[in-house]
C-alpha cells in the first residue's frame, strides 16, 4: 500500500501547494503524475496555468475524477467501447419502444415521450452512482411502477454487458475494478483536491487509486462547520493526516457562531425583476472595466445558468460586454437546428400550412423553393390546412376561381392584371411544392434508424442545407457555424449509436422523436475566451481565484434548490432508497455558497430580484445568513448609463423636453432630428381631434385632394358597402379602398362570413327563381312540401359544390340540411318562416337584383341617385339587392339576408351608419318607381330564422302585421328617412374627396371583423379629448 496524505484544507486553500507538488513529480514521472479536480473548469484553468508557467502537461494529466475514468478506460479497453450520455438515452428510448407493451405506466401512445426518457436517464445514474439496488431497496413500497422502471433498469444493464458498453456512470466502477485488479500497468503519483463528498461508486475508484498509486495525495475540502462539512476524509484510510485549515470567517456561515464586519468586501442588493437584476450587474461589471480591471478578473455566477443566459444574452451585448459563457445554449433552441428539424417534420406532422411556411421562411433552407411569403399568402387565400395532396387542389380551386373572374365581363383592368400575375405566382408556387413535397417523400416509409439517417443526410447535401450566409454579423456566423457542428455531430452521435441499436424499422415520427431527443440534450458549446467576462454557473467557482465575483438570481428554489424527489419517487420512497436526505442536499448548497463566497479574491456582490416573471419572488435564505453574519455593505446603481438602450432612452426624454443640445451628445443629430420629429407626431398630432396626415387627413395636400376628387368624382361608383365602411371609420375606407390594400387572409377551414352569406344567398335565389318560373305562388300549406324538396335539393346541390371537407363543414351541412342528429335544417325553418310571411300583402317578386355590376348582359347601369335638391347633386351606386318583396298596392321591402350574429338597427340608420337598405330603397324607386315602404334583415342563422324590419311605413301595419319585433321600428314617413340617409352620403363624399381619412370616432372598441386592427392607430380614449369633432373628422 503506498504512503497516502490526507489535507484538509478550506475550499480553494492549498491550491497553489497541491499545484507545485503536482509539477515537481511530473517533472521526473510526465506521463503518470495526475491531478484530479473537481469541475472541467478547474482543470483548464490549471493547465492553463502550467503551460503559460513553462510547465509541459503530458495529455490529460490534469482532469476530472470522470475524466481519469476514461483515460484508465482507454489504457485498458479491449473489446469494450464507451458511450455517451445522449447515446444511453438511445438506447433507453429504443427499450422503452421495443417494451412498450410491457410498459403501459411508462409509455403512454405509440413512443416514449422526451421527459420519460431523461427522468429515466437520470434515475439510472443516480441508482448506478449510489449503488441502490433497485427496486429491491424499496421492500414493501415496491409496486407496478418500480417493476416497470426495474425491467427498464435490467433491460439497459443487460444491453451494455451484451454489447461490450460503458456508459458514464458504469465507467466508474469499471476503471476500480481494472485498477484493482492489478497487472503491470503502472500508475504514477495522484493529486485529488477538492471533492466534495463523493458519491459510494466515485469513492470506489478513488480507493482503488489510493491502493495503486504509488504516491497519493487527497485534499478534502475542509472547516470546523458540521453544518457545511461533515466528510473529512478519513474513509480513504490516509497514513498521514494534515488538518491544518486556516481558520476563515466566511468557512463558519450556517454554523450560527460567526459574525463579522466584512469591511465592504461582500455586497448585496435587491433588484426589481430579473432584467434588472442583470442590468445592475451589467452596470457594475462595465464600470470595472472603465476602472482598468480586465474582463477576464470579473466573473458572474448563477444558480440556474440556463434560465439566466436568455437575460444575459440580451443584457450584456447591449453594456457592450465582452463575455464567455461556459454553456453554450442549448442546441433546440437554435433557429439553425429547428429550420434542420423542421425538414424532417414537415412530411411527419402532415404537411401542415403553418410547418411548411415556417420551413420555406427559413434562411438556412436556401432559395430554390418558393418564398415562404409568398407560399404564406397564398395558402390562406387556398384555405389550405395540411395534407400533401390538398396543397396542389386547393391552389388549383384558387386558380379557377381566379381564372372565372378574369373571364368575368366587365372585370376592370387593373383588377385584370392583379388577378393574372396571382395566377402567375400560383403556378410557380405549385410546382416549387411539387418538388418540395417529392424531395421530402424520400423521407417517408418505415427504416432503420441507419436508413433514415442516410435519407436525411442525403437530402441535406442536395439541398445544400443549410445554407450559411456569406457576409453579416460575424459574432452571428460564429453562433451558427457552432452550432451546425453541434447538429452534425448529433447526426454522427445517432449514426454511431444506430451501430449498436437492434436493427429495426422505425416511421420517421420515431425517427424525428430520437433525433429531437438528441438535439435537446444537446449544448452547441461555446468558445472559451479567457479575456472576456465569464459567465458561469456557481457551482464552477468552487475552487477558482476570482478578484470580483457577481452571485445573483439567489432566490429560493435555485439557491438553495431542496429537491430530495427522485424521478418517479415519491418523498417516502425516496427516503426508502437511501439516496439524499433534504439535509444533505442543504448541505451540499450551503457548501457550494460558501465555496463560491471564499473563490472571490477581492469583492463579491451578491444579489436577487424581487419578482420573476411578474410573480412575487422570495429571497434565498443564504442572502439572510450573509446579513445576519458579515454586515454587508450595498451596491447598484439606479441608472444604467452604459447601456446603449438606456441611453437611447434618456436621449429621448432630453428631446421631449427640448433639450437637443445634451441630447446631441448622447445621439448623432441626424438620429435627434428624426426623434424629436417622431415625438412631435405622437405628442402633438395624435392627441385631441384628427387634423393632419398622420391620422388619414389630407385635406392640406393639394395634390392629394386633387388625385381624389378625380378618382372618387362624379364619374365614380360607390356601392352601399363602401359607404358604410367610410360612415364607419373613414381610416379603413383610406386602406381599403384608396390604397387598395387588403387583410391577410385567416386559412380557417370553416366558411367564412362572407362565404356562409353567399351560400344561403345562392339557395334563396335558386329556389325562389325556380319556383316563380315555374308558377308558383305564395307558399301555403298545399305547396310547402314541394317547396321543402326543392330547396332542400338545391341546398344538396350548392353544399356538395363547396371544396371544404373539414369536420367544422360536415357539421354546419347538417344544421343547413338536417339529419336525425341535428333535427330541422336551417333550409326548413326557412320555408316555415316563409309560410308564415305568407299571410302579408308583401310577396317575394326579385331576387338577387343587380344594378352597376358587371354581370353579363341584362343588368342594369349604374343608377344616379340626387342627394340634395339640386340635379348636380348625384352619386352613381352599384349593388346586388338579395330579395325585393312587393305589395299589390305598388309598396316594396328591400330585404337584405343575414348569417351573422349581430346587425344594425333603426338607430344606425337614422346616425347615418347603416345605409344599405335606405341606398337600395332610393334605388329601386329610381328604376321602377314603386314606393318604398320598408327595409329588413333576414337572419338565416343557427339558432335563429326570422324576418325582421328594421323600419317600415307605420301608414302600413297591416303589411308588418306578421312580422315579429317590429313594434319600435315604424316611422312615418320612410322618404324623408331616406332622404336623411342620403345628406349623410353627401357629407361622406364630401370627406373622401377632400381627403379625410381619420380613424373612427367613437369611443367603444373597434368591431372585431376589421381586418387592419394591425396597423390601426385608433385610440377610444382620444375620443374623450376630441369635442366638436363630426363623424368624418371634420370640425
Amino acid at each position: 500500500m503506498c504512503p497516502a496524505v490526507l489535507y484538509r484544507r478550506l475550499p480553494g486553500e492549498g491550491l497553489d501547494e497541491v499545484i507545485a507538488g503536482f509539477r515537481e513529480a511530473a517533472a521526473w514521472d510526465p506521463g503518470g503524475t495526475v491531478l484530479i479536480v473537481p469541475t472541467s473548469r478547474l482543470a483548464d484553468d490549471i493547465a492553463h496555468r502550467l503551460i503559460a508557467e513553462g510547465t509541459p502537461i503530458f495529455g490529460d494529466a490534469v482532469t476530472t475524477l470522470a475524466g481519469f475514468a476514461r483515460r484508465v478506460f482507454e489504457d485498458h479497453a479491449k473489446t469494450e467501447s464507451l458511450i455517451t450520455g445522449a447515446q444511453s438515452r438511445l438506447i433507453i428510448a429504443d427499450i422503452l419502444a421495443t417494451r412498450a407493451a410491457d410498459l403501459p405506466l411508462l409509455v403512454r401512445g405509440d413512443r416514449p415521450g422526451s421527459g420519460v426518457v431523461n427522468e429515466l436517464a437520470t434515475l439510472v445514474e443516480v441508482l448506478t452512482t449510489r449503488k441502490v439496488d433497485y427496486p429491491a431497496a424499496l421492500g414493501d413500497l415496491q409496486g407496478a411502477k418500480s417493476a416497470e422502471i426495474g425491467l427498464v433498469l435490467d433491460a439497459y444493464l443487460r444491453f451494455l454487458d451484451e454489447h461490450d458498453l460503458v456508459d458514464e456512470s458504469t465507467l466508474l466502477a469499471r476503471a476500480a475494478r481494472w485498477l484493482a485488479g492489478g497487472g503491470r500497468d503502472r500508475t504514477g503519483p495522484v493529486f485529488i483536491y477538492g471533492l466534495y463528498e463523493p458519491v459510494p461508486l466515485e469513492r470506489d475508484l478513488i480507493l482503488a487509486i489510493r491502493e495503486r498509486a504509488p504516491e497519493f495525495h487527497y485534499v478534502v475540502p475542509w472547516a470546523d462547520n458540521p453544518a457545511v462539512f461533515i466528510d473529512d476524509g478519513a474513509w480513504v484510510r490516509p497514513d498521514v493526516v494534515d488538518g491544518s485549515a486556516a481558520k476563515s470567517r466566511i468557512a463558519g456561515l450556517f454554523s450560527g457562531r460567526a459574525t463579522w464586519d466584512c469591511g465592504g468586501d461582500i455586497c448585496i442588493t435587491a433588484r426589481k425583476d430579473r432584467l434588472d437584476e442583470v442590468r445592475a450587474v451589467a452596470q457594475e461589471v462595465r464600470d470595472l472595466i472603465a476602472g482598468g480591471v480586465p474582463p477576464g478578473d470579473i466573473a458572474v455566477a448563477f444558480p440556474d445558468l440556463p434560465a439566466a443566459m436568455a437575460y444575459v444574452e440580451e443584457v450584456f451585448p447591449d453594456f457592450g460586454i465582452p463575455y464567455a459563457s461556459s454553456r453554450g445554449t442549448a442546441l433546440i433552441g437554435s433557429p439553425l437546428a429547428r429550420a434542420l428539424l423542421a425538414v424532417i417534420a414537415v412530411p411527419v406532422h402532415g404537411y401542415r400550412r403553418e410547418d411548411v411556411v415556417a420551413l420555406l421562411n427559413s434562411p438556412y433552407i436556401g432559395e430554390q423553393f418558393p418564398r415562404g411569403a409568398v407560399v404564406d399568402v397564398l395558402s390562406r387565400e387556398a384555405r389550405i390546412t395540411g395534407g400533401a395532396d390538398a396543397w396542389d387542389e386547393r391552389l388549383a380551386l384558387l386558380a379557377g376561381s381566379i381564372e372565372a373572374e378574369i373571364a368575368m365581363p366587365g372585370t376592370p383592368e387593373g383588377v385584370r392584371r392583379r388577378h393574372e400575375a396571382m395566377l402567375a405566382a400560383i403556378a410557380g408556387v405549385r410546382e416549387g411544392l411539387k418538388d418540395l413535397f417529392s424531395d421530402l417523400l424520400t423521407l417517408g416509409g418505415a427504416k432503420t434508424i441507419a436508413g433514415h439517417l442516410a435519407a436525411y443526410r442525403s437530402l441535406l447535401a442536395r439541398w445544400g442545407c443549410p445554407v450559411m450566409p456569406e457576409g453579416g454579423d460575424p459574432v452571428l456566423f460564429e453562433r451558427e457555424s457552432r452550432d451546425r457542428a453541434a447538429f452534425f455531430r448529433v447526426l454522427d452521435t445517432l449514426e454511431a449509436t444506430a451501430l449498436i441499436l437492434p436493427e429495426r424499422e422505425v416511421g420517421p415520427a420515431e425517427f424525428l422523436s430520437v433525433l429531437s431527443l438528441l438535439v435537446a440534450g444537446t449544448g452547441s458549446g461555446s468558445r472559451h475566451r479567457r479575456h472576456a467576462v465569464q459567465v458561469i454557473g456557481i457551482r464552477e467557482t468552487a475552487h477558482l481565484t476570482i478578484p470580483h465575483l457577481f452571485i445573483a438570481g439567489l432566490v429560493e428554489g435555485a439557491m438553495p434548490r431542496l429537491t430530495t424527489r427522485l424521478p418517479f419517487a415519491t418523498d417516502l420512497e425516496t427516503r426508502r432508497l437511501g439516496t439524499r436526505s433534504r439535509a444533505d442536499i442543504l448541505r451540499e448548497e450551503r457548501y457550494y455558497f460558501t465555496a463560491a463566497l471564499l473563490a472571490a479574491r477581492d469583492r463579491v456582490c451578491l444579489s436577487f430580484p424581487a419578482a420573476d416573471s411578474g410573480a412575487p419572488a422570495i429571497r434565498s435564505s443564504f442572502i439572510d445568513a450573509v446579513r445576519d453574519a458579515a454586515a454587508p455593505g450595498t451596491w447598484g446603481a439606479e441608472s444604467f448609463s452604459a447601456s446603449r438602450l438606456a441611453a437611447a432612452a434618456e436621449a429621448g426624454a432630453l428631446i421631449a423636453r427640448a433639450r437637443f443640445d445634451e441630447a446631441a451628445a448622447i445621439l448623432p443629430p441626424s438620429a435627434v432630428r428624426e426623434a424629436a420629429h417622431r415625438l412631435n407626431i405622437e405628442n402633438y398630432h395624435r392627441r385631441g381631434p384628427c387634423d393632419s396626415p398622420y391620422d388619414g387627413v389630407l385635406c392640406d395636400d393639394p395634390e392629394a385632394v386633387a388625385a381624389l376628387t378625380r378618382r372618387f368624382g362624379d364619374d365614380a361608383v360607390y356601392s352601399p358597402t363602401a359607404l358604410e365602411t367610410y360612415a364607419d371609420c373613414p381610416f379603413r375606407f383610406y386602406l381599403g379602398d384608396v390604397l387598395s390594400l387588403e387583410p391577410l387572409a385567416s386559412p380557417d377551414p370553416d366558411l367564412t362570413a362572407r362565404e356562409r352569406g353567399s351560400l344561403v344567398h345562392r339557395i334563396a335565389h335558386r329556389f325562389y327563381a325556380g319556383w316563380r318560373r315555374d308558377g308558383h305562388g305564395p307558399l301555403t300549406d298545399e305547396n310547402h312540401p314541394e317547396a321543402l324538396r326543392r330547396i332542400l335539393a338545391i341546398g344538396r346541390e350548392e353544399a356538395e359544390q363547396v371544396s371544404l371537407r373539414s369536420p367544422a363543414w360536415a357539421v354546419e351541412k347538417e344544421f343547413l340540411l338536417g339529419s336525425p342528429l341535428a333535427g330541422r335544417g336551417l333550409l326548413e325553418r326557412f320555408i316555415e318562416n316563409e309560410l308564415r310571411l305568407a299571410a302579408s300583402p308583401l310577396s317575394p317578386r326579385a331576387f338577387e337584383f343587380s344594378f352597376g355590376l358587371p354581370v353579363g348582359e341584362g343588368a342594369a347601369d349604374a343608377v344616379p341617385i340626387r342627394l340634395g335638391e339640386g340635379p348636380e347633386e348625384t352619386i352613381l351606386l352599384r349593388g346586388r339587392i338579395d330579395r325585393i318583396d312587393v305589395a299589390p298596392d305598388g309598396a316594396f321591402m328591400i330585404t337584405d339576408y343575414k348569417t351573422g350574429s349581430s346587425h344594425p338597427n333603426l338607430a344606425d340608420v337614422m346616425a347615418g351608419k347603416a345605409l344599405q337598405l335606405p341606398l337600395y330603397i332610393r334605388a329601386v324607386e329610381t328604376l321602377t318607381g314603386l314606393s318604398g315602404a320598408a327595409g329588413a334583415y333576414y337572419t338565416v342563422r343557427r339558432g335563429e330564422v326570422r324576418a325582421r324590419p328594421v323600419f317600415w311605413d307605420t301608414g302600413r301595419k297591416d303589411h308588418f302585421a306578421v312580422y315579429p319585433g317590429t313594434r319600435n321600428s315604424g316611422v312615418e314617413d320612410v322618404r324623408a328617412l331616406v332622404d336623411a340617409s342620403l345628406a349623410r352620403v353627401r357629407d361622406y363624399l364630401h370627406g373622401i374627396r377632400n381627403g379625410r381619412f381619420p380613424p373612427r370616432q367613437d369611443a367603444g372598441p373597434c368591431p372585431g371583423y376589421c381586418g387592419f386592427a394591425t396597423v390601426c392607430r385608433f385610440d377610444g380614449l382620444r375620443e374623450f379629448s376630441s369635442c366638436g369633432e363630426g363623424s368624418d373628422g371634420a370640425h
